[in-house]
């Protein structure tokens, strides 16, 4: 059944707004004001008006407290949660470096050298193996029509990371499972699927925004028996001794594409709760990197590593604008676009590399990185891989790392 849309014509964006409408509305409950022909009382029943904490938005006048404790605006750090720790998670914050850096603004001796350290570390790491699995939760969905190209690449690549969190035996009894960086909750939903036989588990989302048409709504709306929680919160804050829903369960960090230094943050977050309590049991983590490019290095938890290549730390923000040579797409913004960013211009005229040996560098520094994180994890105790969890043209962030705590240390 197609489902319905608001009649209001948003003039600023030329277009009519996207928002679904319940059954025998026109408008959304952001428009609704806007129906002339709604009968007074239910006008009255309905009346929204503007948030108080931000002017561009509205909410229901009957349902304002809720708001008020859901509303991406809030500021208010009174009667913060115990789990609530400002900047715990975020390393050494002297050592702020900037996060992205115009190459064609650095001399290219100075961005070849580091080409060179990067070539040569990576010379010295073990191949990555390609292994893209399917899970049997998400075979009939899969097959389903109504998903377009877009969906399906992420059920491809949710179906692969359930079936590597099988394959480690990380689904276990007991144990709360973490979506790290949740968004609407959808790989927790098909998590959930996996999970719902496990005795006395429970999953907990994290993320710092409130979002609409939450994936972990409809888990309870279905009455699935698992116990389901989500926290708003920013993962930097996170300390996950203090999170009452955890109690005494094991916990498994899961994420897809938990951008840049999200995943140090979350790196951290679970390291510092095993060492800060040796109570707390965490028994594994699978997380699909994102956006290296986003990297900090006063937060990246590799830094050891990198310093054993011999990187320095003014050239991190080097390799993180080299990075993002992966998948900013060079090749296709020369055939297609052809007004290109200054930056961009001014780089491919300094750089003789082609579009290809500018990608590959980009995905040997993304690998560097990532084995910088692994390098971390097996320090504090972990047995730890990387895996090519699904292919290049399901996603260019490809790349994943399985970690399961060492036995002796259970």
């Amino acid at each position: 059944m197609e489902e319905e849309h608001c009649q209001f014509f948003v003039i600023r964006k030329k277009r009519y707004c996207r928002m679904t409408v319940k059954k025998g509305n026109k408008f959304c409950g952001e428009h609704q004001q806007n129906q002339s022909n709604m009968k007074e009382e239910v006008q009255a029943k309905k009346r929204r008006i503007t948030c108080p904490l931000d002017s561009t938005h509205t909410c229901y006048e009957a349902k304002l407290a809720k708001h008020l404790k859901v509303c991406n605006a809030k500021t208010d750090d009174n009667s913060l949660p115990p789990y609530i720790v400002q900047g715990i998670n975020l390393g050494d914050v002297s050592l702020k470096q900037p996060t992205h850096v115009r190459l064609s603004l650095i001399s290219q001796s100075t961005v070849d050298a580091v080409i060179n350290k990067i070539n040569s570390a990576f010379e010295r790491l073990p191949v990555t193996p390609e292994l893209i699995l399917s899970h049997e939760v998400l075979e009939e969905e899969l097959k389903n029509p109504i998903y377009g190209n877009t969906a399906k690449k992420h059920l491809f690549q949710n179906a692969s990371l359930l079936a590597h969190l099988e394959n480690s035996k990380l689904i276990r009894d007991n144990t709360c499972f973490i979506e790290f960086g949740a968004g609407k909750g959808k790989l927790t939903y098909w998590l959930a699927q996996a999970i719902k036989k496990q005795s006395g588990s429970s999953l907990l989302l994290i993320d710092r925004s409130s979002h609409r048409h939450k994936r972990d709504n409809k888990l309870k709306n279905e009455g699935n028996p698992l116990n389901v929680k989500r926290i708003r919160a920013d993962i930097a804050d996170l300390k996950l001794n203090n999170v009452e829903e955890i109690g005494n369960l094991a916990v498994v960090g899961v994420a897809k594409h938990l951008c840049g230094c999200a995943t140090d943050l979350t790196l951290r977050c679970l390291v510092s709760a095993k060492e800060d309590d040796p109570s707390c049991k965490i028994n594994g983590l699978i997380i699909a990197f994102c956006c290296h490019h986003r990297c900090e290095y006063s937060s990246y938890v590799g830094k050891n590593y990198l310093e054993s290549c011999g990187f320095t730390s003014d050239e991190f923000p080097i390799l993180c604008s080299i990075a993002s040579w992966a998948t900013c797409g060079f090749e296709k913004s020369a055939k297609f676009n052809k007004e290109e960013s200054v930056e961009k211009k001014e780089h491919i005229a300094n750089d003789t590399r082609s579009f290809k040996e500018r990608e590959e560098m980009g995905r040997r520094v993304k690998m560097l990185l990532n084995w910088g994180r692994l390098q971390f994890l097996k320090t504090a105790g972990f047995d730890c891989r990387l895996v090519h969890y699904t292919s290049v043209d399901i996603s260019l962030e490809n790349v994943c790392i399985i970690a399961e705590i060492r036995k002796e240390n259970n």
